[in-house]
């Protein structure tokens, strides 16, 4: 299980550099370097998997100036990829979006999305969904909220074994 962490980190290191501010507000474009950093860190991942349009895009610049939203953003690991770069495609590829932009939450150990959704979150419902997992001991089964009625698991194996990566 662990080769499958390493394979799906090792997938998406790519040339594109993390940027990191201070230790509890790390913000990276490289979803590889996000995940080794909250693996690490034994921290949550949201993952924003943005478009090439700044309109539609979600902000996350703007999401830790809000008072709501700061200070939870600091416990998690941020990983802000652009679909529209080479590497922002393979991210895309292999998280299976229907549409973007897309949030996704990654639990603490990095085994498997805990939530995800393209629909629009009010602040308000996102700081109450990072600071649940935050308070979490357990991850609850992954649930991919576009399919509510008929919830589908995930889990990084899963994901390259589909790419053809994995055997």
């Amino acid at each position: 299980m662990v080769g499958c962490f390493l394979l799906t980190a090792g997938l998406f290191c790519g040339a594109e550099a993390a940027s990191v501010e201070a230790p509890h507000t790390a913000e990276f474009v490289n979803y590889g370097e996000a995940w080794k950093a909250a693996k690490a860190d034994k921290r949550p991942m949201l993952v924003v998997l943005n478009p090439g349009d700044e309109k539609k895009a979600v902000d996350v610049h703007g999401l830790r100036e809000s008072e709501k939203l700061s200070k939870v953003l600091d416990e998690y690991v941020v990983a802000e990829i652009d679909t529209t770069t080479e590497h922002g495609q393979k991210v895309l590829k292999s998280f299976g979006s229907p549409t973007l932009p897309r949030l996704v939450v990654i639990d603490n150990k990095q085994a498997k999305q805990v939530f995800a959704t393209s629909e629009k979150v009010s602040e308000t419902n996102l700081k109450n969904l990072l600071e649940k997992q935050l308070n979490s001991k357990e991850s609850a089964t992954s649930l991919n909220v576009d399919l509510f009625g008929n919830p589908k698991p995930d889990c990084p194996s899963c994901r390259l074994k589909a790419m053809g990566l994995l055997k």
